[in-house]
This record gives structure tokens, sequence and C-alpha cells, in this order.
């Protein structure tokens, strides 16, 4: 069986190939280079690319590793349809650069998630489902701070309607806020979506978040500081009411003095949107210093009741001028220190407690981190199941569902 797969030859459509190596910016070497991985012997090199490539000729095994490489599904590389029209098909085409440099990972992830922005578009076609703007357009030359307290009183109302449905819950945690906030942001119709990478994957994403034009926002997961996916969730949402399509990486909570227009805009929107009327107590604050211990007290006391990390909060001293830039610094590498220290312990003593386990001759179980699902998107999936629109497999494999759980899923 093996060696018919060797000698077995395909013919695939060549510009697909050529549209990939645009899409994800690599060269022809690069590609060999990922097809080789790591053997020695019969090396895949260029030539032989450039002779599928104008022959359209592949054999099975190269064709499974080039999918490997783009997990396209082998019949994507066969198909005889034009491959779609760049601008409209991927935000790669539609801006020449992004605040991240991306890794072939993060273009993977990218264009995932721009397939599933299709396949929303074509389902909510097919049974008329409106997912048209609720928000108006906003630009950086309006007022942030207002444009905030005009979208903070939007989701007041929202969040209180949702509360006494019983669709969401009063907030006690952090994470409490990250899911209400993504359930209100459904309400305008965004689809948001966050992405989680397990520990042992050998390649990750390199993003904290993207926002794509014209209602989708990806972030990804952060289990263990649930107040940067906040700040990443909406500094997405800020890019999603300026109408801007980006996608970031190491996002501003803790960047003084950024340079571009519209990363600061968006990063005000999020500071002014989280402080509330603690934003008079921050204005009044004198110039932070040893003699008045860097206003720890105060700062300290905002944290604990707004969803803003103390790295938000004296950047935004940073960039009022309230505080030195050495004793910003300072502060912000004892902030990171603490942070780091917390996460070490926390390692520690899960590692601690799985060889506990192991000595009480107990497997260890492991896990798999669990993304805030989108419910906007599971309505749309089941809804355009019931009408027969799609078959029970696509339906389990776009919510990532088992079949045998699906009765319970559905009703």
């Amino acid at each position: 069986m093996k060696a018919i797969e060797r000698e077995s030859e395909l013919t695939i459509n060549s510009k697909r190939i050529n549209y990939l190596l645009e899409l994800f910016g690599i060269s022809k070497d690069e590609l060999a280079n990922r097809i080789n991985g790591t053997r020695k012997k019969n090396k895949f090199n260029v030539n032989k690319l450039d002779t599928i490539l104008s022959t359209g000729k592949i054999t099975l095994p190269i064709l499974k590793k080039i999918d490997t490489i783009f997990e396209k599904g082998l019949s994507w590389y066969i198909s005889k349809r034009d491959v779609p029209e760049k601008k409209s098909s991927s935000i790669f085409f539609r801006k020449d650069s992004f605040n991240s440099v991306l890794n072939f990972e993060s273009k993977k992830l990218t264009n995932k998630f721009e397939e599933k922005k299709f396949q929303i578009q074509s389902m909510s076609s097919l049974i008329d489902f409106n997912i048209t703007r609720k928000l108006k357009t906003y630009t950086i030359s309006y007022d942030v701070k207002k444009a905030a307290e005009e979208i903070n009183a939007q989701f007041k109302d929202i969040e209180g309607g949702l509360i006494l449905k019983k669709s969401i819950l009063k907030p006690k945690k952090d994470y409490d806020y990250l899911k209400n906030y993504i359930r209100i942001l459904e309400q305008f119709n965004i689809f948001v979506f966050e992405f989680a990478e397990n520990w042992n994957k050998k390649e990750k994403a390199n993003f904290d978040g993207l926002f794509m034009y014209p209602n989708m926002i990806v972030i990804k997961k952060q289990q263990n500081y649930y107040r940067r996916e906040l700040f990443t969730l909406i500094h997405e949402f800020a890019h999603y009411i300026l109408n801007i399509e980006e996608i970031d990486q190491n996002l501003g909570e803790d960047q003084a003095s950024i340079t571009n227009k519209i990363e600061q805009w968006c990063n005000e929107f999020v500071y002014y949107f989280f402080i509330k009327n603690y934003d008079t107590k921050i204005e009044s604050l004198d110039m932070a210093n040893i003699k008045n211990k860097y206003h720890k007290d105060t700062l300290s006391e905002i944290y604990s009741n707004t969803l803003l990390s103390k790295s938000a909060l004296y950047t935004h001293l940073r960039n009022r001028n309230k505080i030195s830039l050495p004793d910003y610094s300072r502060i912000m590498q004892e902030i990171m220190d603490s942070v780091n220290q917390v996460l070490f312990e926390r390692k520690m003593k899960n590692k601690e407690e799985r060889e506990l386990l192991k000595d009480q001759g107990k497997e260890p179980k492991g896990f798999r981190i669990k993304p805030i699902q989108s419910k906007l998107y599971a309505d749309l999936v089941k809804m355009n199941y019931f009408e027969g629109n799609i078959t029970e497999s696509k339906l389990c494999n776009y919510l990532g569902i088992k079949p045998d759980n699906l009765s319970k899923e559905l009703y």
C-alpha cells in the first residue's frame, strides 16, 4: 500500500500553491526546507518545486507534506476553481504591515479565522441572519474619552438586560468580566473568538489579538493574566469602532509614549473605558516620586475597583508626565518580577502536585485549555443545521462537539 502511495501522482492547480506562497509570505526555498523537515536523504529542492508548479503533477506523499504545512485539506490543491480575489480574501493583501511581526503559525491561524469569517457570511446569507453593524464608526479625531463614555453607556444598558434575562451573571472575578464583555459585544453583531495554545506546541502564534473587517475580533487566551486579555479585547474593539484592521502583539498596557496615532487612540480608549469615575482621582495626582511612595496606595485602590492593571495605570501616569522615565522603568520591572514570581510559584505547585500523584501510583491528568466559545457563532451554526444547510458532521466540526454529545449540546 505504501509503495502505491509513493508512486501515485495527482494533478493539482498550481495557481493555488503560488497563492499560498504569496499569502503567507514565504519563498520557494523556505517551502522546500519545510517539506524536507529533518530528513537528510533525497532532499526536496526548489527545482523539484518548480517542476511541480509548471506541470501541475505531484506525488501524493509530497502533497501530504505540503498540506501538513498549510493545513488546507488535499482537495483544496486539486480544485480547478480560481483562487479568491486577493484584497477580499485576506488581511495580508489588504494591509502592508501590522503591529506584530507575524511568524508562520500566526499567519496560518489568521488565515483559519478568515476562512471562518467567510463561513459566517455564507451561513448568515442562507438564513437571512442579520449581522449588520450596529455601532457608529469613530475617527481618531473624535474625543477618545467621550467615545469611551458613549460606548460604556450602551454596554451598561445591554449588561443590565442580559443579567435580567439570566443570559449572564453578575461578575465577581476578572474572568467573569471577560466572558460578559464577549457576550455584550455579540449583541452588536461582533463575533469574538478566543484561541488557546497548549504549552507543548512547537511553534506558537506570536500575536495577542486582531480585528478583522467587518465584525470579527480574535484574542489570545491569557489564563494566567485575564486583565491583559481584557485589555486586548477592548483594544481590538477600539479598532472595530474605528473600522481599522490590525493584528497586535505586546499590547500597550505596559507601553508608554507610543507614536502610532491609531494605537495611541485605541490604548487611551481602553484606559477611559475601564477607569470610569476614577479618572478624576488619577488626574488630581501630583508627580509620582519616592516622597509620596509613587501613589502606590491610591493606585492599588483604583486597581481593586477597576479592571485596569497596575502597569496600565503607571503607563497612563507616564504618558501624562506624572512620573519620570527612570522611576517608571524601575516600577514596571518590579511589577514584571512580581508577576513572574507568582507564575513560577504556581508552576512549582503544579509540579509538586503531579509528583505527589505519581508517588501515590496515580496518573497525573493532562488538560487542554478550552477557549470561551462564541455564542453568536454557535447560534448561527445551529440554526443552519436545523434548516438543513449543514450536515451533522459539519456542525460537530464547527462547534468542536463530539457526535455522542450532540443531543446534549443542541437541546
